[in-house]
């Protein structure tokens, strides 16, 4: 299949959702995601950029046409994005570039474009942490910020990216 369509099938199954998920959210019901929005854009942008430009690559799925089609999707509260260099990882996970997104180069784009997505998140929203450290580090990090969200959060549903339109 085309990447686009890979891409573009990956949001349709998040806006089949959306609408659950609000209503859930609107009851004062906790929802955890793994991997929304931002990883599809980060892995579809991140391929995109890594190909050799041909005739059939002209029309790349650049960053923007990426994040296009989750504009409006229910925004989380915070998103906690657990960092780790590439090289770090091959390290401490048995198995790593088995997979076939699990390459280097890769890791290091889809990284980068993380990076993009934290910044538009803005600080407060996306927390970086550290997930080179022990366990029970990383854990305490993220039941510091999870915490408070878990007591109530008494904010109405925002969307991702409302700002662009």
């Amino acid at each position: 299949m085309d990447d686009h369509t890979i891409h573009l099938l990956f949001s349709a199954n998040r806006w089949e959702l959306s609408s659950r998920i609000k209503s859930l959210l609107d009851s004062g019901t906790t929802i955890i995601c793994d991997r929304y929005a931002f990883s599809g854009i980060a892995f579809s942008a991140s391929k995109a950029l890594l190909q050799k430009p041909s005739p059939s690559t002209s029309s790349r799925l650049t960053y923007e046409w990426c994040r296009a089609p989750d504009v409006s999707l229910p925004a989380p509260d915070l998103t906690l994005f657990l960092d780790i260099s590439p090289e770090q990882a091959a390290k401490q996970r048995e198995g790593y570039g088995e997979e076939r997104y699990e390459k280097l180069e890769m890791q290091a784009c889809v990284r980068e474009v993380f990076g993009r997505i934290g910044k538009e998140m803005g600080t407060g929203k996306w927390v970086t942490i550290d997930a080179g450290r022990t366990r029970e580090e990383v854990e305490k990090d993220i039941w510091r910020m999870v915490s408070p969200l878990v007591e109530g959060v008494n904010e109405p549903v925002s969307l991702l990216w409302s700002d662009l339109f």
